[in-house]
């Protein structure tokens, strides 16, 4: 009636992509509030162990990178007085891996350094009183801010000991001269200025971890480290199949390359029904590339007898590490990704099947979602839609309502077209009930009307019908 045309689907799902993005990425007050926790413990932590000069405070993870969602813990790491030397034997050690072919003894100065770290952690002792860094830590944590905290826990007896606190209504890891967080953080921002594709696919799917309770390593969950190694991973494949194709040439993406709905089911088909968990193992150095799990310069580190489905990662800061060794629940996730993309391919297929929101078919909305969607709205009030003069991801002009979702203007309407579905749903299944119990009556009725009927009638009307 407009005389507008209808978008296809997978641009309506990159818009709801876009719009779910600007919901769920981390807002200003947020941003202001952990960087004001991060300066507290900043400071309570230099009280507790001698000051700046003997222990160094840094953030790393999600809260480095700028991808949290609103229920992520804050990363840090403490630094103790021997970390200069830690750092110089870490840099000796890479130039020596460099040179070094057995992967054995990679593997043994490995161990003999976290060996080393965790004797060090145990005779580390400033005023004698007998407790590790971890357990002087917490006591401080105790005695300070005991009144704003609601849960804190030393964990010692694990591959990473740390302190897990929850200071108000935010929760905080802490370890002590870890290396490689830092690293990795500094890498993933390398991913993100050269991959514009990865922030959104990162928020979507942590997101959609996060609700299925699979995001969780301790629990044999997907962590953020290893989603995001394959997501990279994912990204330099379709890169390199586009390349050479032809459907990309020096870098100009087609319409397909840069549509992020396109780009997330191709994702979920991949890791829901093409991977072989079995055989492959996945790199990202080098542009990526994938690995026989059992060739015998990998066996040693990344096949697990027990668990033959996991999904081994190496670790682009340490070869001889499996990113994906913690996660016992692969499985799962593989048959929830199956699952998510036949019900995508459902909706962006012709003939598609019809939904108000697409999105939201694997996507619930929550609480959270429903209270953050008026305080993101806000923020956006005042962003005029002629700033959109072109598409992002084609070269034809988008509709105005496109232009506006893309630029956080309607960045409610996932929520909306949620509660719709929600709604209308219901109403579907209430007129489905209310038709089958009409139904049944109607057949109890014919039931006690034949019986009531006299027999010598019946045999009159037989004998008619002969």
């Amino acid at each position: 009636s407009n005389g507008k045309v209808p978008a296809p689907p997978l641009v309506l799902l990159h818009n709801e992509i876009v719009d779910f993005v600007s919901l769920i990425e981390p807002q200003p007050k947020e941003i202001d509030e952990r960087e004001l926790m991060v300066e507290k413990f900043k400071i309570l932590a230099e009280d507790t162990f001698g000051g700046p000069e003997k222990c160094r405070v840094v953030v790393f993870g999600s809260q480095a990178t700028g991808l949290f969602l609103p229920t992520s813990d804050i990363d840090i790491v403490i630094y103790t007085p021997d970390e200069n030397k830690h750092d110089n034997e870490k840099e000796t050690g890479c130039k020596d891996r460099d040179m070094e072919n057995n992967e054995k003894v990679k593997r043994l100065q490995a161990t003999l350094e976290k060996e080393k770290e965790l004797d060090e952690m145990d005779r580390w002792d400033i005023n004698g009183e007998g407790l590790s860094p971890l357990q002087r830590l917490a006591k401080a944590l105790e005695q300070e801010w005991k009144e704003k905290l609601s849960y804190l826990e030393v964990i010692e007896n694990t591959r990473i000991p740390l302190v897990k606190f929850t200071y108000l209504s935010l929760n905080i890891d802490v370890c002590f001269n870890q290396p490689g967080g830092p690293e990795a953080a500094q890498l993933m921002k390398e991913y993100l200025d050269s991959m514009p594709p990865l922030r959104p696919l990162i928020f979507v799917l942590k997101y959609y971890l996060s609700c299925r309770a699979l995001n969780e390593p301790y629990r044999g969950g997907v962590g953020s480290f290893m989603l995001q190694l394959m997501i990279v991973s994912f990204l330099q494949n379709r890169a390199r199949e586009d390349f050479n194709s032809g459907r990309m040439m020096e870098n100009d993406y087609d319409s397909n390359s840069k549509c992020l709905g396109s780009i997330l089911l191709g994702f979920f088909e991949l890791y829901g029904l093409d991977f072989n968990y079995i055989t492959t193992g996945i790199s990202v150095r080098d542009h990526g590339s994938y690995f026989s799990k059992g060739s015998k310069n990998r066996r040693e580190f990344f096949w697990q007898p027990s668990r033959s489905f996991s999904l081994a990662i190496e670790n682009p800061l340490d070869i001889t590490s499996d990113v994906g060794r913690a996660t016992y629940k692969m499985q799962l996730v593989q048959k929830s990704m199956e699952v998510c993309f036949r019900v995508l391919l459902a909706h962006v297929s012709d003939p598609s099947v019809p939904c108000v929101s697409i999105l939201s078919s694997i996507l619930p909305p929550t609480n959270e979602l429903r209270k953050r969607a008026p305080m993101v709205h806000d923020l956006y009030d005042g962003v005029e839609s002629d700033k959109c003069t072109e598409s992002s991801f084609s070269g034809n002009d988008t509709s105005d309502t496109d232009c506006e979702i893309m630029h956080g203007t309607k960045n409610t309407q996932f929520m909306q077209k949620s509660n719709k579905k929600t709604k209308s749903q219901k109403k579907r299944r209430h007129q489905q009930k209310k038709k089958k119990l009409k139904h049944q009556s109607q057949q109890l009725q014919d039931k006690k009307r034949k019986k009531n009927v006299p027999k010598e009638r019946r045999c009159s009307d037989q004998k008619k019908k002969r």
